[in-house]
C-alpha cells in the first residue's frame, strides 16, 4: 500500500480528516503556511481547495485509484461555421462567451447515427487541464469521452468562490456567463443520474449555493439531492419566472432576467423558521399521489408490517445474543441490493473490520466466508464481487481517539452524505457512545441525544438505525426472558417517546426462531404494530420467514454478471 508521504503529504494524525499544506501549490502562495489540502486519512484521499490537486492511495485491487482516459489537449480558436454561431445566437449566446468557455466545433463519430456528424464540443477542464468532452450533434445526440472522468462543467470558474450556481446543462452555464455571472457550473450528465461523485471537487468552504435546474420531475429530484448533500442551510432555489430553464429565460427576456432570478432565489428553511412556500410542491405531490409506503425488503409478511423510508429514527432492541445486530444487517443488505441504499456504519463492537466485512459478505453472496466450514464456501470471484458491492454501499465511521461522541459520529456521517449519498446511518450500539452529562440527569442527556439524531435525520434526509440494549432483564418461570419493549431500554422512556419506530428482535431458543416485534410506528403509511417470525440461516447469516425457502443466491446477480472480474 502506498503512503501519503510518497506524495509529499505530511500528516501528523493516524486517522480521521485533517487539513495540511499542499505540496503542489503552498510554496507558491502568499500565505505559505495556510493549510489548503483536505485529507481523509481513513479513505486515503485528498483534495486541494486552492489548486484542485486530488488523488487517492492505492490499497486493495477493488479500491485502487481509477485510471481515467483523458482526451488529447486542444487549442480553441474562433473558427466557427455560420450555422454554429447562428444556433447559439438564437439562444442569446455570443461568440465571445463561446470562446471564453472554450467551446469548440468539429466532426465526431456519433454512435446513435453510426456516422460522423458536425458537433458542438463542450470541453470540461479542471485546473486548465482537459478532462472530458461532451459532443452534441444537431439531433440532440450526446456522447462523452469513453472511460474519462465525469466532472462539473466550468470548474475553473469557481476556484476560490464562496458563492456558486449549479445548473443542469452546459448551455445553461453559458447563459449565466453571457449575463456576466461567471461563478456557475453544470452537472455533467443532466438530472437523471443522482450518483453525484463529481461533488468531491467542490470546496468545503462554500457559503451559498444557488440551485438553478429544470423544474420537471428529474430536475426536482436533482435539486433535492444536491441540497441534501451540500447542506440545505447554504442552498437557495432558483425559479425561472414560468420559463423552462435559464437559457429559455435568457432567450425570451434578456440578460437582466438572469441576474434578477438570482436575487429572487428562495432560501431553504432558516433555522427555526418554516414557510409553506418552501414545501408547497411537496403538498401538491402528497395531494395528487397520496402517502406512499417506503422501500420493502421482499419478506412479504414483514413488509405488510413495516417499510423503510428516509427522515426516520428507528430503535432496535433485544436481549443480548438474540441477534438484533445480525438481523438489522440482513435487512440493510437487502435494502442495499434491492433499492441501492448506501450506509454509514458506526459499530465499534464489530472489530476488526475485516471480520465485520466477512459477515456482510456472507449475506451478500449467500455462501460461507469461513475457511474451515462444512458448508459451501464462496469462491474468490464471488469474494471480489462482495468487495466491490460492499465498498460501494458501506462506509465505516471510526472517529479519532478513544472517546466516541455523538457529535464526532454525526460530523463523519454528514461527510458521507455529501460524498456517497448515504441514505442510512447505523449506530450500533448506543452504549458505546461516550456520554458527557455536564450536570444533566441521564434522562436529560438521552433527551438531548435523541433530539440531535432527530434534527440530523431531518436535515440530511436519512434513516437512522439506533441499536440499544435493554436494562438487565428478568427471566420467566420457564427460564426464558420476557420480550423487552422500548421502555425497557436502559436509561430513559425517551427511547419510546422520541423515536419514529421501535423494533424488538427476540430469539426463542426452544424453536430456534427469531420473533421480530414492530412495537411502534409513528406514521401509519410506514407500517403497523405486529409480529413476524424469521428463521436464521447459519450457512450465510441471512434470515428467511417460515413460509420462505432458504436463499443461497448472490444478491444483484444480474448486474454483477455484466461486469468483468479483474
Amino acid at each position: 500500500m502506498s503512503s501519503f508521504y510518497q506524495y509529499g503529504i505530511e500528516i501528523k494524525r493516524s486517522s480521521g480528516q485533517t487539513k495540511v499544506k499542499c505540496p503542489k501549490c503552498s510554496h507558491e502562495r502568499r500565505k505559505k503556511s495556510e493549510p489548503c489540502l483536505s485529507v481523509n486519512i481513513d479513505e486515503g484521499i485528498w483534495n486541494c481547495h486552492n489548486c484542485g490537486w486530488a488523488g487517492a492511495l492505492k490499497k486493495h485491487n477493488y479500491m485502487a485509484e481509477i485510471n481515467y482516459t483523458k482526451p488529447k489537449p486542444k487549442t480553441i480558436t474562433s473558427v466557427y461555421t455560420k450555422e454554429f454561431l447562428s444556433y447559439f445566437k438564437e439562444r442569446g449566446i455570443s461568440e465571445k462567451t463561446l470562446l471564453a468557455n472554450k467551446v469548440s466545433e468539429g466532426k465526431e463519430y456519433m454512435p446513435q447515427c453510426e456516422k460522423e456528424r458536425n458537433t458542438i464540443q463542450f470541453n470540461y477542464y479542471r485546473n486548465n487541464e482537459l478532462i472530458n468532452v461532451k459532443y452534441r450533434d444537431g439531433d440532440k445526440n450526446f456522447k462523452l469521452v469513453k472511460n474519462a472522468e465525469r466532472i462539473l462543467y466550468g470548474l475553473d470558474d469557481i476556484v476560490g468562490k464562496k458563492e456558486i450556481i449549479i445548473v443542469e446543462g452546459e448551455i445553461d452555464k453559458l447563459s449565466f456567463y453571457e449575463a456576466g455571472i461567471k461563478n456557475c457550473i453544470s452537472v455533467p450528465n443532466g438530472a437523471s443520474n443522482l450518483k453525484l461523485e463529481y461533488l468531491k471537487d467542490l470546496s468545503e468552504d462554500l457559503e451559498r449555493v444557488y440551485i438553478a435546474v429544470d423544474i420537471d420531475e428529474p430536475g426536482v429530484k436533482l435539486s433535492e439531492e444536491l441540497s441534501r448533500r451540500l447542506g440545505r442551510d447554504i442552498c437557495y432555489r432558483v425559479e425561472f419566472d414560468g420559463y423552462k430553464d435559464s437559457n429559455d429565460l435568457l432567450a425570451n427576456k434578456g440578460i437582466d432576467s438572469l441576474n434578477q432570478i438570482i436575487k429572487n432565489a428562495k432560501a431553504y428553511p432558516l433555522e427555526g423558521v418554516i414557510d409553506v412556500n418552501l414545501f408547497d410542491k411537496d403538498i401538491d405531490v402528497l395531494f395528487n399521489e397520496g402517502l406512499k409506503r417506503g422501500d420493502l425488503t421482499g419478506h412479504n409478511d414483514f413488509d405488510e408490517k413495516f417499510s423503510f423510508t428516509t427522515s426516520q429514527l428507528t430503535v432496535i432492541t433485544g436481549v443480548p445474543t438474540h441477534g438484533k445486530s445480525n438481523w438489522l444487517e440482513h435487512i440493510c443488505m437487502r435494502l442495499s441490493a434491492k433499492h441501492n441504499w448506501n450506509f454509514g456504519v458506526f459499530s465499534p463492537e464489530h472489530y476488526p473490520l475485516s471480520l465485520h466485512f466477512s459477515v456482510l459478505a456472507e449475506k451478500f453472496v449467500g455462501k460461507s466466508f469461513r475457511k474451515d466450514t462444512m458448508y459451501e464456501r464462496m469462491s474468490r470471484g464471488e469474494l471480489a464481487w462482495a468487495k466491490r458491492f460492499i465498498s460501494k454501499h458501506y462506509h465505516w465511521i471510526r472517529p479519532d481517539g478513544d472517546v466516541f461522541t455523538i457529535d464526532k459520529i454525526l460530523k463523519a456521517a454528514a461527510g458521507l452524505v455529501k460524498r456517497y449519498g448515504i441514505k442510512g446511518l447505523i449506530i450500533d450500539p448506543y452504549n458505546k457512545i461516550h456520554a458527557s452529562f455536564n450536570g444533566q440527569s441521564e434522562t436529560q442527556y438521552i433527551n438531548e441525544f435523541l433530539t440531535k439524531l432527530t434534527i440530523f435525520k431531518q436535515k440530511y434526509d436519512l434513516h437512522i438505525f439506533l441499536v440499544a440494549h435493554p436494562r438487565k432483564m428478568s427471566k420467566k418461570d420457564n427460564g426464558l426472558y420476557e420480550v423487552p419493549t422500548l421502555y425497557d431500554i436502559a436509561g430513559s422512556a425517551n427511547f419510546y417517546n422520541q423515536v419514529d419506530n421501535g423494533i424488538t428482535v427476540y430469539r426463542d431458543f426452544q424453536t430456534g426462531n427469531s420473533h421480530v416485534y414492530v412495537q411502534k410506528v409513528k406514521f401509519r403509511h410506514i407500517g403497523e404494530i405486529g409480529e413476524s417470525v424469521f428463521k436464521y440461516n447459519i450457512q450465510n447469516g441471512r434470515y428467511n420467514q417460515l413460509d420462505e425457502e432458504q436463499d443461497f443466491s448472490m444478491y444483484k446477480k444480474e448486474s454483477i454478471n455484466q461486469l468483468k472480474i479483474m
